[in-house]
Protein backbone atom coordinates (compact mmCIF):
# COMPACT_ATOMS: atom_id res chain seq x y z
CA UNK A 1 0.00 0.00 0.00
CA UNK A 2 1.70 3.66 -1.17
CA UNK A 3 0.20 6.35 1.44
CA UNK A 4 1.08 9.85 -0.46
CA UNK A 5 1.13 13.11 1.33
CA UNK A 6 -1.68 15.03 2.31
CA UNK A 7 -3.28 17.91 0.38
CA UNK A 8 -3.07 20.87 2.63
CA UNK A 9 -6.79 22.41 2.70
CA UNK A 10 -9.18 23.77 4.94
CA UNK A 11 -8.54 24.29 8.40
CA UNK A 12 -4.60 22.88 8.20
CA UNK A 13 -4.14 24.96 5.89
CA UNK A 14 -5.55 28.10 7.92
CA UNK A 15 -3.57 26.88 10.79
CA UNK A 16 -0.17 26.43 8.91
CA UNK A 17 -0.66 29.95 7.36
CA UNK A 18 -1.10 31.36 10.82
CA UNK A 19 2.00 29.36 11.95
CA UNK A 20 3.77 30.55 9.19
CA UNK A 21 3.65 34.96 10.04
CA UNK A 22 5.24 33.38 13.71
CA UNK A 23 8.73 33.53 14.04
CA UNK A 24 9.50 29.77 13.78
CA UNK A 25 11.33 27.30 11.95
CA UNK A 26 9.75 25.40 8.69
CA UNK A 27 10.74 22.14 11.15
CA UNK A 28 8.61 23.38 14.04
CA UNK A 29 5.90 24.35 11.79
CA UNK A 30 6.15 21.31 9.59
CA UNK A 31 6.29 19.14 12.92
CA UNK A 32 3.26 20.98 14.24
CA UNK A 33 1.15 21.06 11.34
CA UNK A 34 1.84 16.74 11.65
CA UNK A 35 0.55 16.66 14.81
CA UNK A 36 -2.30 18.64 13.92
CA UNK A 37 -2.86 16.48 10.95
CA UNK A 38 -2.76 13.50 12.55
CA UNK A 39 -5.36 14.48 15.38
CA UNK A 40 -7.54 15.16 12.55
CA UNK A 41 -7.66 11.81 11.27
CA UNK A 42 -5.55 12.98 7.80
CA UNK A 43 -1.98 11.84 6.32
CA UNK A 44 1.07 13.95 7.71
CA UNK A 45 1.73 16.35 5.00
CA UNK A 46 5.38 16.07 3.07
CA UNK A 47 8.13 18.64 4.62
CA UNK A 48 8.51 20.33 1.00
CA UNK A 49 5.04 21.39 0.76
CA UNK A 50 4.87 23.04 4.24
CA UNK A 51 8.24 24.47 3.15
CA UNK A 52 6.68 26.10 0.06
CA UNK A 53 3.42 27.33 1.44
CA UNK A 54 5.66 28.71 4.42
CA UNK A 55 7.79 30.31 2.16
CA UNK A 56 4.96 31.47 -0.24
CA UNK A 57 3.15 33.57 3.05
CA UNK A 58 6.47 35.20 4.48
CA UNK A 59 7.13 36.43 0.93
CA UNK A 60 3.92 37.95 0.18
CA UNK A 61 3.65 41.80 -0.02
CA UNK A 62 1.20 42.63 2.62
CA UNK A 63 -1.01 45.39 1.25
CA UNK A 64 -3.07 47.96 3.79
CA UNK A 65 -6.65 47.58 3.65
CA UNK A 66 -8.56 50.93 2.59
CA UNK A 67 -9.62 50.57 6.69
CA UNK A 68 -6.04 50.78 7.73
CA UNK A 69 -4.05 52.93 4.95
CA UNK A 70 -6.89 55.77 5.90
CA UNK A 71 -6.34 55.14 9.67
CA UNK A 72 -2.60 55.61 9.13
CA UNK A 73 -3.04 58.64 7.78
CA UNK A 74 -5.33 59.90 9.64
CA UNK A 75 -3.24 58.75 13.33
CA UNK A 76 0.00 60.40 11.20
CA UNK A 77 1.43 57.08 10.94
CA UNK A 78 1.59 57.77 6.86
CA UNK A 79 1.47 60.51 4.14
CA UNK A 80 -1.88 60.93 2.54
CA UNK A 81 0.37 60.59 -0.70
CA UNK A 82 0.17 57.05 0.22
CA UNK A 83 -3.69 56.76 -0.65
CA UNK A 84 -2.74 57.57 -4.36
CA UNK A 85 -0.86 53.98 -4.67
CA UNK A 86 -3.64 52.81 -3.71
CA UNK A 87 -6.60 54.27 -5.71
CA UNK A 88 -4.24 53.40 -8.91
CA UNK A 89 -3.72 49.87 -7.46
CA UNK A 90 -0.04 50.61 -8.14
CA UNK A 91 1.01 49.67 -4.46
CA UNK A 92 4.82 49.47 -4.68
CA UNK A 93 6.34 46.77 -3.66
CA UNK A 94 10.47 46.97 -2.14
CA UNK A 95 13.40 45.45 -4.16
CA UNK A 96 13.76 43.16 -1.47
CA UNK A 97 9.92 42.26 -0.45
CA UNK A 98 10.44 38.56 1.16
CA UNK A 99 13.80 38.87 1.77
CA UNK A 100 13.80 40.65 5.37
CA UNK A 101 12.56 38.34 8.30
CA UNK A 102 12.73 38.25 11.84
CA UNK A 103 15.56 36.37 13.65
CA UNK A 104 14.29 32.62 14.00
CA UNK A 105 14.39 31.24 16.88
CA UNK A 106 17.90 28.86 17.22
CA UNK A 107 17.12 25.30 17.04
Amino acid sequence: MVVFAAQIEGRLRTELERLARRPLSIAEINREIGARAETLGSTRPSYARVRQIVNGVRDAVEIPSWGELLLDVDFRRRSPMDLLPKLGDTWPMAEDAGLKRERRRAG
